[in-house]
């Protein structure tokens, strides 16, 4: 299979309906203005162009019935017989609409664009559609659905395969919201077009196409019913590289701060790091866009895409498509005439006049041309983050995340039915719950500390055997608070809010923070060859759900117990909000990215650990870092 994901450039790319018609385009065909509209994409340098063959465009049954209202015979365009094809059999695959596919393929290629395809479009922008055969029928569980499901995806991978504009499948869009299926259900009906798609082109790589989707135990039945409970682990072991779609109105937590935020600026790469690490795939930004211009104007979009696309660069992303290529304003018919958040999301206006977001993406492809690299390396990891399913996998590790780029390192996230990942250093989360995490995985942890790992772990209510033994602290007593405490730390109280309050007192560990009210907060541990810290409140929930948190220097938290990590860095600032990730050339060079994920313009102000020392500044200036941009380094020892 040539599966370009994991080793190919980050690509820039957008999703596309047609200027004129939006989801129309298929049957309101007007050849002149997709021509067009791919002319103007391509002047912004793009790379990848999604696209949706629309389910019952391409596949128009019917289903006639008799008596009773009991379905008799399917037939195609109202009541026409099922056409046969030119193999003989009979897909009801349109063959005008193959045409008009072959148009849009060859406008690709014709002006240096590539396409994904998601094949199943049956949702789409708020909007169900479906051959009106299966209006009543579930689109994921019916075998009879589900065969001419196969029939159209084996119809048209078969038919364009061979075409050069044709980068990557998809199953669909966001195939998990079609109807209601269970974990096991969604999974199996992904797995089963997956394959008739590799059976026909087995060259090219498969996409996720979906979000929504959540961290569980390959052992979990789940046998609920819903688009939010199928599995990142279940994707996947059925893709080549998983996709998530990082709306922040959408995305639970990211309307509680700024769009222009540094939660914001990291929501996409840690989303995609979430699922990636999770499933050990790599994973695109499929989608992203602000959806509408009350989440900040044209300028406040800009400077969020500039952020986000930097933050996915650096991060090993596959890539960011922006919805959508043209604003929708001119539309009366749904999903436009329904949905506020379908009308103003392009790159370009309804007057063909290009947005400043569409300016971003052009500059980011412009500055790539100039670097002396066409693939970053690889950014260094420091920590392992295991998460568990007694909380929020996503809250939890965004908190994670963001706590970890502004203290001045970077994480690996994983599932706690894993084997523990090699690492110098572990992150236990805001741990909550009766069950927790298994006491194989548990035992496995503490065994990688006694050899010399640092574990730092943060209390949300778990119930924790061998405490005493394991974290050197005794518990007076435990209750239920919701209330918040101030944490102090040297450079003032940082409030921090908890459902579960600790009373402890050391019996070996040494005790680094406490809250104004006396009450341990920090405390660190040696176990074995190595050191456990233990923070009794969960500070991760708390800058994820707090206005403004983030804003606050939380992350002295992290910089206290991993004090040791930061100093094995080849480089580090104390600038805030700046963040670096390092990119290992070889073992004695390497590139610096520091990115500024603030409203205003800062130094770099480096400092390089043991021999390592500035080569040369490839591209930026170290004394000021534009908002929302980047400086690119050399780095030699």
């Amino acid at each position: 299979m040539n599966n370009n994901f994991g080793k190919q450039n980050f690509q820039i790319g957008c999703n596309y309906w047609a200027s004129h018609a939006g989801t129309n385009m298929w049957h309101d065909w007007r050849p002149d203005v997709v021509e067009d509209d791919f002319k103007k994409l391509a002047s912004l340098k793009l790379e990848i162009v999604r696209i949706f063959p629309l389910w019952p465009d391409f596949q128009p049954l019917d289903m006639l019935c008799r008596g009773s209202n009991v379905p008799y015979e399917l037939r195609w365009k109202g009541e026409e017989p099922i056409p046969f094809d030119e193999d003989g059999t009979q897909s009801g695959v349109d063959p005008e609409m193959i045409e008009r596919f072959r148009f849009v393929c060859d406008c690709a290629l014709k002006y240096g664009l590539k396409l994904g395809v998601g094949l199943v479009t049956g949702w789409m922008s708020g909007r169900m559609y479906a051959p009106r055969a299966f209006s009543h029928s579930n689109l994921l569980r019916d075998p009879m659905v589900i065969r001419w499901q196969l029939k159209l995806v084996k119809r048209l991978v078969a038919e364009f395969r061979d075409h050069d504009a044709i980068a990557f499948w998809g199953i669909g869009n966001e195939c998990n919201c079609l109807d209601r299926a269970n974990r096991h259900e969604g999974a199996l009906w992904a797995e089963t077009i997956t394959d008739a798609i590799r059976s026909c082109d087995p060259t090219r790589p498969v996409v996720a196409g979906m979000h929504g989707l959540v961290p569980q135990a390959v052992s979990s039945p789940n046998l609920t019913p819903s688009p939010a409970n199928w599995s990142i682990q279940d994707m996947g072991e059925i893709f080549d590289c998983l996709t998530v779609h990082p709306y922040p109105s959408f995305t639970p937590y990211m309307a509680i701060d700024r769009l222009t935020g540094v939660k914001n600026a990291f929501h996409a790469a840690a989303e995609a790091h979430l699922y990636g690490d999770m499933a050990k795939k790599p994973c695109v930004a499929e989608e992203l866009g602000t959806l509408a211009p009350n989440w900040g104007n044209e300028t406040t979009a800009a400077n969020y895409l500039r952020n986000t696309l930097l933050n996915l660069w650096t991060h090993d992303c596959e890539g960011l498509y922006w919805w959508c290529g043209f604003d929708q304003l001119n539309l009366e018919h749904p999903p436009y005439q329904w949905c506020g958040v379908e009308r103003e999301l392009g790159l370009f206006r309804n007057d063909g006049s290009c947005k400043k977001v569409g300016e971003v993406l052009r500059n980011f492809a412009d500055m790539r041309e100039k670097l002396p690299f066409d693939k970053l390396p690889k950014f260094r990891r420091d920590a392992v983050c295991v998460l568990n399913e007694e909380h929020d996998a996503w809250q939890i590790g965004l908190g994670t995340w963001t706590l970890a780029k502004q203290a001045g390192f970077d994480i690996e996230f994983q599932y706690e039915d894993e084997p523990i990942r090699e690492s110098n250093y572990y992150i236990v989360p805001a741990l909550c719950g009766l069950n927790n995490m298994p006491k194989d995985r548990y035992t496995e942890l503490f065994k990688r500390v006694e050899n010399g790992a640092t574990l730092y772990l943060s209390f949300d209510g778990a119930s924790i055997a061998e405490f005493e033994k394991n974290f050197g602290m005794t518990v007076e007593y435990q209750e239920r608070f919701n209330g918040t405490a101030d944490i102090e730390l040297n450079s003032g109280k940082l409030p921090c809010s908890f459902a579960w309050r600790l009373t402890m007192a050391s019996c070996g560990a040494e005790v680094l923070l406490r809250d104004t009210d006396g009450r341990a907060v920090l405390s660190k541990y040696a176990y074995g060859k190595g050191t456990v810290y233990f923070m009794g409140y969960p500070v991760e929930k708390h800058v994820v759900m707090t206005n403004g948190a983030v804003d606050k220097p939380y992350y002295e938290i992290y910089r206290t117990w991993g004090a040791e990590l930061l100093d094995s860095r080849e480089v580090t600032s104390d600038v805030h909000n700046v963040t670096l990730t390092i990119h290992k050339v070889a073992e004695n060079s390497a590139y610096v990215v520091a990115v500024n994920n603030n409203d205003h313009d800062c130094p770099l102000n480096p400092q390089f650990n043991g021999a390592w020392k500035l080569d040369k500044v490839i591209y930026g200036d170290i004394a000021s870092i534009g908002s929302h941009d980047c400086l690119i380094l050399s780095i030699k020892c």
